[in-house]
């Protein structure tokens, strides 16, 4: 250790005050420097610690190659193939290689997400130097890939292979591409290992690739022996430690099966219709097991078969109701698979037993007269066995004419049939002869009869349901009944209109025969004849009855008509109806515009023959048309009383008049620069009008009347008043009378913008308005958030001017009021008047303003903040002497940016200080309300005032809120600590924290406490040249419930040093203080001596000795200052270059000791 490592060591410890914890640290690291200057170091010869080891990694993952070299003398670097990585431990080039380093001797190599690339060769080498031999040691990385899934080609994973028995072997090669290293590949039957018939074989994926595909191929013989079994291929290699990858196949050998065997039926065996039969197909063997079909008469009618692989068999059971139609019908059942050439076939052909379905007769159908023959043939329909056919009548059988005729019909069935004679007499009137058909004792008997009837003529027929005398209603139902009694067969009843056939309704009840006839009757009906026709083949000419209609109907149309053709208003005008045929004659009513209310009665001018027997009459109305009248609509109505029935038609009527106005606005009520449009529409007869406006009696354009419409655009309020309308066509003319009144929006007129009064007074401010139409208190005076009760607003309706009076002004009622005027036509009008109250509040004298500081040199800022209005004017002096700006001093004030503003700094900057700066400077403060004075100290720097004026603000139940004022900060920057204790405890808490420097009073919340308990609270300040702090402690109280408390939970306390710093950083740091002082003595010793010895060399002396610097004396040109309350911890930076002094002495001393 050498002198000059002393000096710096003085440097660090005397340029500026430090803490003792400071300086203790700053003490220690400086002798283990010393220190270590004196261990001695040794011979050693570099040799491997550890040598890199070869390493397998699964591509992907990270890998490290540790290499490390004891007494490393060379340099260190790692190649990789051959190719050399570099010396630079982040190995440009090489993204994710990087050396890493926990120790000087350790050099590995760190390989990030590792790919196949990396497999290789890599050698950790060390360069030969200081006489060491180079160092060189190889390691393999193997990079490991999984491969892919193992694949049989040429199947699907889990898939079925089809084997015939006739095939001699299968080959099957399993395939696993993409390893590193090759895939280990296996062959399992069953689930047991096979090595037999096995080769395997290993290429690269792809020429110059590192992949590999691995493949195995088995070969397997005898097939049949393999039925069923499972071969699975399973594959690993290193990548997939024991996971091993695996795909499998089933082998199924194909045979044919068994021909089908059917039961439930026999050959020859007799069914009947009806019955049900069970038909099973059973097909036994073959591989797959067969798929087994009925067919009817080759025909598929069911593939719904199930297997049994227990017993190795397939079933397909047929269920059916026989029908006839399966007489002879050939059930086949075939089986079959794949492995089948063509089906296996079993059939049965059924016999099936079924009756007639019905027997029919012919003959015997009609009447017949006594005397004649009739042949009853009787057939029945198919039917297996052959049926047996018998006649009956009156209980007793009767003999065929012949034998029975079979004849083949479908399904094997016949059919049969036999015939008999009947000669006709009264006795046979109404006999009935039946044939019965049966196929077997147990078949149903099929049946059929007919009824013999012989002729004679029905009685005559009557007509019932209207007379002569009645009469019936066009459109409305009417019936009419035609009764015959008698008669063989009963009559055959018609109904006739003159001679045109009529639908009618017939029904027999025993030997009544009734015929009913239901029409709606129509004028043509009038007068027509009705006849009614009663027939039977007894007789050759029909029996009749006839009836003559009266029938009653209403017009069915009028004929409207005008004259003359042309009306004009005031002019008789006759108009005339005429009804088409009505019976009875219709009557005639007018009826104007559908005004059903109203029915005119006209003049009957007579009745005259019409259509279909009825009458038609005429009516002539005569009136005087107006313009009302005009497109009116007469309409004519014709109606028939007997039947209340009605028609109408029409008439339009055009009545040329003069123009007529519509009922249009009378008082039109718009805003100043509206515009609208109004209806103001005549109408007349002609159309064409002529439109002209007048306004007093004069013609006016204000307005522009078009076509029935007045349109108004930007109307102005000089344009109200009163307007006539006229409209003119060639018949006349009309007048339309109206009023226009404008309104316009209430607006501000006068206004002040800015009112100034003096605190204490009185201040008035104006607002006029004007507008239409004119509302009480059209205007009104506001303030949000301002009390309004300490003002009094008085408005004049005639001068329209609104005054407000603010009284007993105070300095916080500055601000704007706003003037609305408002008449409700639009949106208020409004405008801000601002008020402001002349004050003059003084300089702001707080604690942290009072002093300023700095060292020699520094350029330092004095504030001064004062509170008034209207603007701050600040003047500076020292010692009666006024400043300005220049290059010691800068001034730089702030002035009002709105009238509003109350708070104006004034800063003095004093540039480059010396000890002439140091002293009081005054802050002069002024306006037009007053003036105040402030002496502000500048000193050299010192420890920070302490923090005052700690206020309690609010508490919760885990923590406690309070503010404190900030004191002067010693002229340089300063933070603050926050220390707690809760009472009853010997924790003291200390955090630091970060504030607004700027702020005149700082606002903090201690967090994390404890529910109801008390604390004691400190804030001290700091800057680099100590700490201090409010002799007064501060004591507060968290919450007890979970609101928050800002009641009185703070009280003072008196500060307890002994609470501040633990005993034994006293104690360390006192020791250490003495040890540096017994240094700083020997120190200064040794260089007087060694000085002195120079100067005796040279006779000369450049510089003052440490112990004169220090000492007073006359050498000495800075006296001490004079003491101040805090001059104990001022620093004005007078013996700044002291050390450099000394250090300069002995490097002077050094460089003539070496020449």
């Amino acid at each position: 250790m050498n002198v000059i490592s002393f000096i710096r060591i003085q440097k660090v410890l005397f340029s500026q005050a430090r803490s003792p914890v400071a300086e203790m640290k700053e003490l220690i690291a400086a002798l283990l420097g010393v220190l270590a200057l004196y261990i001695p170091v040794g011979d050693c010869v570099q040799e491997f610690e550890q040598r890199p080891m070869n390493k397998s990694v699964i591509e992907g993952q990270n890998v490290m190659l540790e290499c490390s070299v004891r007494d490393l003398a060379g340099a260190l670097q790692w190649s990789k193939g051959g190719i050399m990585l570099g010396l630079n431990p982040s190995l440009p080039g090489f993204a994710r290689y990087s050396i890493i380093s926990n120790t000087p001797s350790q050099y590995n190599l760190m390989i990030e997400s590792s790919r196949l690339s990396d497999d290789s060769y890599y050698e950790c080498q060390a360069s030969p130097a200081g006489g060491n031999p180079p160092l060189k040691a190889k390691a393999y990385l193997t990079v490991q890939v999984p491969p892919e899934q193992p694949e049989i080609l040429g199947y699907r994973n889990a898939s079925t292979v089809a084997l015939s028995p006739d095939d001699n072997q299968l080959i099957m090669i399993c395939e696993v591409r993409n390893g590193h290293p090759a895939a280990t590949i296996e062959w399992y039957r069953n689930g047991n290992l096979v090595v037999e018939n096995v080769r395997y074989s290993s290429e690269p994926t792809m020429s110059g690739n590192k992949l590999m595909t691995a493949r195995s191929t088995i070969t397997i013989s005898n097939i049949a022996d393999h039925h069923n079994s499972i071969y699975m291929c399973r594959a690993k290699n290193d990548a997939l430690g024991n996971n091993w990858m695996q795909t499998f196949v089933k082998l199924n050998v194909l045979s044919p099966p068994g021909t089908p065997e059917i039961t439930g039926y026999s050959s020859g065996q007799v069914i009947r219709e009806g019955d049900t039969v069970r038909l099973l197909c059973v097909s036994r063997g073959g591989n797959p097991l067969p798929q087994v079909k009925w067919y009817r008469n080759s025909e598929q009618i069911d593939i719904s078969y199930t297997t049994d692989s227990v017993d190795a068999r397939s079933l397909n059971e047929y269920t059916f109701s026989v029908r006839r139609e399966d007489n002879d019908a050939v059930y086949r059942c075939e089986a079959s698979n794949t492995a089948s050439a063509a089906p296996l076939t079993s059939e049965v052909s059924l016999n099936v037993y079924f009756p007639p379905q019905s027997a029919t007769i012919r003959g015997g159908g009609t009447p017949v007269k006594a005397g004649q023959q009739v042949t009853l043939t009787c057939e029945s329909s198919l039917s297996n066995p052959k049926a047996v056919i018998t006649w009956y009548s009156r209980g007793k059988i009767i003999t065929a004419n012949s034998d029975t005729v079979y004849n083949p019909g479908n399904n094997g069935g016949f059919t049969s049939r036999s015939s008999v004679t009947v000669t006709m007499s009264e006795q046979e009137n109404n006999a009935m002869y039946i044939c019965n058909a049966v196929s077997d004792n147990r078949a149903p008997v099929a049946t059929a009869n007919v009824t013999l009837s012989v002729l004679y003529p029905p009685g005559a027929p009557t007509i019932e349901g209207y007379s002569d005398s009645d009469h019936v209603v066009e459109d409305r139902a009417a019936r009419m009944t035609c009764k015959s009694v008698g008669g063989n067969p009963t009559a055959t009843l018609r109904w006739f209109k003159g001679n045109e056939p009529l639908v009618s309704v017939s029904s027999t009840s025993g030997n009544m025969v009734t015929s009913e006839l239901s029409f709606l009757p129509t004028p043509g009906d009038n007068n027509a004849i009705y006849r009614c026709e009663a027939t039977n083949s007894a007789i050759n000419l029909p029996l009749t009855a006839v009836v003559k209609l009266n029938v009653y109907f209403a017009p069915k149309s009028v004929n409207v008509s005008m004259n003359p053709a042309q009306p004009v208003s005031g002019q008789p005008l006759n108009l005339y109806c005429t009804s088409e045929s009505s019976n009875p004659p219709a009557t005639i009513v007018w009826i104007k515009n559908h005004d059903q209310t109203r029915e005119i009665r006209g003049v009957t001018e007579g009745t005259r023959p019409a259509p279909n027997g009825g009458s038609s009459t005429t009516s002539r109305l005569e009136i005087m048309p107006s313009s009302s009248d005009h497109n009116a609509t007469y309409y004519c109505k014709a109606k028939n009383e007997y039947i209340n029935k009605s028609t109408s038609d029409g008439l339009r009527i055009s009545i040329q008049f003069g123009p007529v106005f519509e009922p249009s606005i009378a008082l039109i009520e718009m805003i100043e620069k509206e515009s609208k449009t109004f209806e103001m529409r005549a109408v007349a007869n002609p159309t064409s009008i002529t439109y002209t406006l007048y306004k007093g009696g004069q013609q006016s354009s204000s307005f522009t009347p078009n076509n029935g419409k007045l349109v108004i655009s930007n109307v102005r309020r000089e344009e109200a008043g009163n307007y006539s309308l006229k409209a003119t066509n060639s018949i006349g003319s009309a007048y339309h009378h109206f009023q226009v009144k404008v309104k316009f929006p209430a607006e501000i007129t006068r206004f002040q913008g800015t009112v100034y009064a003096n605190e204490g007074e009185s201040a008035s401010i104006i607002c006029g308005v004007n507008g239409n139409p004119v509302v009480d208190n059209m205007a009104s005076w506001s303030r949000p958030g301002f009390d309004m009760s300490k003002t009094n607003q008085v408005y004049s309706n005639s001068e329209r001017l609104s005054q407000i009076t603010i009284h007993d002004l105070l300095r916080t009622d500055s601000g704007k009021f706003i003037c609305t005027a408002d008449n409700k036509v639009s949106p208020p009008k409004r405008r801000e008047a601002s008020l402001v109250v002349r004050y003059f509040a003084g300089i702001d004298k707080s604690r942290q303003y009072a002093k300023a500081g700095g060292k020699h040199g520094d350029t330092v800022t004095l504030t001064c903040k004062a509170e008034g209005t209207p603007d701050m004017a600040f003047t500076w002096s020292r010692e009666g002497e006024q400043l300005q700006t220049d290059s010691k001093f800068a001034i730089r004030s702030t002035s009002a940016s709105s009238i509003f503003d109350t708070h104006f700094v004034s800063k003095l900057t004093v540039r480059g200080i010396s000890k002439a700066d140091y002293g009081t400077y005054t802050c002069i403060a002024r306006n037009d309300r007053g003036e105040d004075q402030f002496n502000i100290q500048l000193n050299g720097t010192s420890k920070p005032d302490p923090p005052y004026d700690m206020t309690f603000v609010n508490s919760t139940k885990n923590s406690i809120t309070f503010s404190w004022k900030p004191g002067f900060n010693g002229g340089l920057d300063q933070e603050f600590q926050i220390q707690y204790q809760r009472k009853g405890s010997t924790v003291v808490t200390t955090t630091s924290i970060d504030v607004d420097k700027s702020a005149d009073r700082i606002v903090h919340t201690i967090k994390g406490l404890e529910l109801g308990h008390e604390y004691k609270i400190d804030v001290l300040a700091i800057n680099e040249l100590g700490k201090t702090w409010d002799e007064q402690q501060f004591s507060a109280k968290t919450a007890v419930s979970s609101g928050s408390n800002t009641g009185d939970s703070a009280t003072p306390a008196t500060r307890q040093s002994g609470d501040d710093t633990p005993v034994m950083i006293i104690l360390v740091v006192c020791i250490v203080g003495i040890c540096l002082l017994a240094l700083n003595i020997a120190l200064i010793f040794f260089f007087v001596r060694r000085r002195r010895k120079r100067l005796s060399h040279n006779g000369t002396s450049n510089h003052t000795n440490a112990l004169e610097l220090y000492a007073p004396g006359k050498e000495n040109t800075y006296p001490m200052y004079p003491k101040t309350p805090s001059d104990e911890y001022n620093s004005y930076g007078t013996y700044e270059k002291n050390m450099d002094d000394l250090s300069d002495d002995f490097r002077n001393y050094e460089h003539r000791d070496t020449q």
